[in-house]
């Protein structure tokens, strides 16, 4: 990547970060809804890789002391129940602590996702349209947290969970399904949603729904040492890159781009740069002036979307924005 070319990412991801700040008043809080986790939980993590580090901890300091109660759960109770995101928000929340150096607070967190993860499969269960489930989202999500934390044992149990659920995939040239029922089985129903339940090898897609696997599975690499986690994030960039289409022009793409990124460090391959660029170049196509990204190519919200979503999809972009101007490429 030329100079020119990381600096051009530098400014789309200044902007982008400047369009998240003024929405985050002087103690860290939404200006949305300081009370809403939902509107928080990305934030550490964003600001600190951004480099804006007084900021993150800002943030990380208003979810601590308002949000979270003394067992790493939520206060509102409406946020932590078997259909909420809490698994994948609390993923993200531990991580961020850790990037923090809040290994007190990472801890606290993944302890409390540990909870709801099934000792035998090592998946960690929610309740979905599909019935009782492990997905791989939010369970991916949780056992990143879990693998910043230094709760080893727990990350290692849900990197079995991901390899189970590859190895039972039944149809590698069609589609990708997500996630276990009770009953340790794949989820394949013909009510399944794609794209939410399964990523279609020939049509719209949702790549974003690889990103904590890829990433996650990496961070535990690095910490165990153990090059089949690598094997293994990498058995799902593949997924990805095995798209007929061209899957970086997706408006699921995001933060897709810093994933496979992350994986590169430690099994190079001009593939997975080469994508990550591409989806830069997307971030580049769809960001605006304001430095927020166009939603309404998302199905649904051609006449806009609301701006929570449009501030979490944000980060997720950014995260690709910034992982090329540090000169990942």
């Amino acid at each position: 990547m030329t100079t020119d070319t990381a600096n051009e990412y530098r400014q789309a991801a200044e902007r982008a970060l400047d369009f998240l700040a003024a929405h985050v008043d002087d103690e860290g809080r939404s200006r949305i809804d300081p009370n809403d986790p939902g509107l928080h939980f990305k934030l550490p993590y964003m600001f600190a890789y951004g480099d804006r580090r007084q900021l993150a901890l800002r943030a990380l300091n208003h979810i601590e002391h308002s949000l979270l109660a003394a067992d790493g759960s939520y206060r509102d109770e409406r946020f932590n129940g078997p259909a909420s995101a809490f698994l994948y928000q609390a993923g993200w929340l531990a991580w961020s602590s850790a990037a923090l150096g809040r290994f007190d607070l990472a801890r606290r967190v993944a302890q409390r996702a540990i909870r709801e993860q099934d000792p035998k499969l090592g998946g960690f269960w929610n309740e979905t349209g599909l019935g009782r489930e492990q997905g791989l989202l939010n369970s991916s999500s949780a056992a990143a947290g879990c693998a910043a934390a230094g709760e080893m044992d727990a990350a290692e149990l849900a990197a079995g969970f991901m390899a189970r659920v590859i190895e039972l995939q039944p149809d590698r040239e069609r589609r990708f399904y997500f996630g276990l029922n009770a009953d340790g089985k794949l989820i394949t129903d013909s009510d399944a949603v794609a794209g939410q339940d399964n990523f279609d090898l020939h049509g719209a897609c949702r790549p974003a729904m690889f990103a904590t696997s890829i990433a996650g599975l990496t961070w535990l690499g690095r910490q165990t040492d153990n090059p089949r986690y690598f094997d293994l994030a990498r058995a799902f960039a593949n997924v990805i890159l095995s798209h007929r289409g061209q899957p970086w022009t997706s408006p699921f793409a995001s933060k897709t781009g810093w994933a496979v990124l992350q994986l590169n460090v430690n099994q190079p391959d001009p593939a997975l740069t080469g994508y990550a660029a591409s989806v830069g170049r997307r971030f580049l196509e769809l960001q605006q002036p304001d430095g927020s990204v166009d939603l309404t190519v998302w199905p649904g919200f051609e006449n806009g979307a609301p701006l929570p979503l449009r501030l979490s999809n944000l980060c997720d972009w950014s995260l690709t924005a910034l992982a090329l101007a540090n000169g990942a490429v």
